[in-house]
């Protein structure tokens, strides 16, 4: 816990967590606002300039905090670099004299499903083990790479690479082709009967290759690209787990489905029925140690827009004056524990009006990686 959280300042602001706390202080003043890393925090911060809407504010913070960790490293005055962007942070915009200040986390949700199958009249039977060698191709090496990287434009790389090798080793490129016909010919020829029913359209490859393979391949001043843990990271996570997807069925269909598995999933319906009946919270308790104001809470659940495709939950409440700090953030019903959340930092109040509340529901299968990359 650490109680030198800076005071709220600038138009409007955000904090995000850090992957590792700093060794030491620093500060970088940028025209857009103002960047501080705390020697053992694990906030960096950044005040801006601007009176910004949330989003913008995130946005804009988000952006300078990356150039500035970008000078750092390039000084060798710090490594540093930021985890669990969308998932966790605080922003302040204005309100009034004062600040609105928001707190969003997000809640993981996984599920499990298992599947029994028993034979009538076979019990005596005992089935052969299978005599098929495990499959050996260098496309799932990049699929392994593509689902253990932690950073998003690292697994989209390696899974466009398990895809290139995929259709290459189903018909090679045409000297004069290009790489883009190649693959339409590839997909649309002899990897069509592997493709997910219904899961691509028209416009899916060409997305992939132009939105995705090229930004994240290239970076020449100049043309378009995309710098990692930039804004394009949201429409890069949607266009990710579309290729991932892609991949998955032509491995299973290459291989066989008793060696290369696909992740169960849930219709949209059911995982919004799941979160709808999560966010039936009737109280928010602020705490400070051993201080506590206790706030009804009226709970707005969002469908538009969605984060990370779920549902999400808001609550605005006025800042209990009884409290100067907050340290943990509970939620509770019909007189129940609900949730309960430890802040990383003490956050101080002083200059706030209001306090909002914004939960994610990251709901997937238990058996498949979170499907949200932390940097």
């Amino acid at each position: 816990m650490h109680n030198e959280f800076p005071i709220l300042s600038g138009g409007s602001g955000a904090a995000f967590l850090l992957d590792a706390p700093a060794k030491l202080s620093l500060t970088l003043s940028f025209p857009d606002g103002l960047v501080t890393i705390r020697q053992d925090a694990a906030f960096a911060t950044v005040a801006l300039v601007s009176h910004l809407s949330q989003e913008d504010a995130k946005n804009d913070a988000w952006r300078v905090l990356q150039e500035a960790l970008d000078v750092l490293a390039a000084r060798k005055q710090a490594m540093l670099q930021t985890a669990d962007g969308d998932c966790t942070y605080l922003v302040w915009v204005k309100d009034g004299a004062g600040y609105e200040l928001v707190f969003v986390d997000t809640a993981d949700a996984p599920w499990a499903m298992s599947i029994g199958i028993s034979m009538e009249g076979a019990a005596n039977v005992v089935p052969a083990p299978s005599q098929l060698p495990p499959p050996r191709h260098p496309a799932l090496r990049f699929y392994r790479l593509a689902n253990l990287s932690a950073d998003l434009f690292d697994a989209f790389r390696n899974a466009y690479l398990a895809l290139e090798c995929l259709a290459s080793d189903a018909t090679p490129k045409g000297s004069s082709e290009s790489e883009l016909n190649w693959l339409k010919r590839a997909l649309a020829g002899p990897l069509l009967a592997g493709l997910p029913s219904g899961e691509i359209g028209p416009g899916t490859v060409d997305d992939i290759y132009r939105h995705g393979r090229l930004p994240t391949f290239h970076a020449k001043m100049g043309d378009t690209f995309y710098a990692p843990h930039d804004r394009e990271r949201q429409s890069m996570q949607v266009r990710f787990d579309t290729l991932m997807l892609l991949v998955s069925c032509l491995l299973q269909h290459r291989f066989g489905h008793a060696l290369v598995s696909r992740d169960a999933s849930m219709s949209q319906s059911l995982y919004d029925s799941m979160a709808a009946a999560s966010f039936t919270y009737d109280k928010i308790v602020f705490q400070d140690g051993e201080l506590q104001a206790s706030l009804p809470a009226v709970v707005q659940t969002v469908s538009s827009p969605r984060r990370f495709n779920q549902l999400w939950c808001r609550t605005t409440v006025a800042r209990p004056a009884s409290l100067h700090w907050i340290d943990t953030i509970e939620t509770r019903k019909a007189g129940a524990d609900w949730t309960s959340s430890v802040l990383d930092e003490r956050v101080p109040l002083e200059g706030v009006n209001k306090i909002s509340i914004e939960f994610n529901l990251l709901q997937y299968n238990s058996r498949s990686k979170r499907p949200v990359h932390r940097r």
